[in-house]
């Protein structure tokens, strides 16, 4: 079994990260504002859920895909509202049921 409060620390401080990042170094506030609102929202994020997307995310094939949608996030072309729907979102492309843009 999974230690849930871990990956929902280990998914914070990344999208802390991310956001420190885009806030700092490529001044990018809305970007940043975006995954300050992820971490933010983790621990909402049902137990289930972020099971099936860190399982899905540890997986080599599927690193490209939590790639392509953060460099979405850093480009202005998608805002998820919380971590749930961006974790929802990574495994709907994961699981092959999202559709391509």
């Amino acid at each position: 079994m999974r230690d849930i409060i871990e990956d929902r620390r280990v998914l914070r401080m990344q999208f802390e990260a991310f956001a420190h990042y885009e806030g700092h170094e490529s001044g990018k506030p809305e970007s940043a504002y975006c995954f300050d609102a992820l971490a933010a929202s983790v621990d909402d994020v049902s137990s289930e859920l972020l099971e099936t997307y860190v399982g899905l995310f540890q997986k080599t094939e599927h690193r490209k895909i939590g790639s392509a949608l953060r460099q979405s996030i850093q480009q202005g072309l998608w805002s998820p509202k919380n971590a749930t729907e961006y974790m929802q979102r990574f495994i709907a492309f994961a699981s092959g049921t999202g559709a391509s843009s």
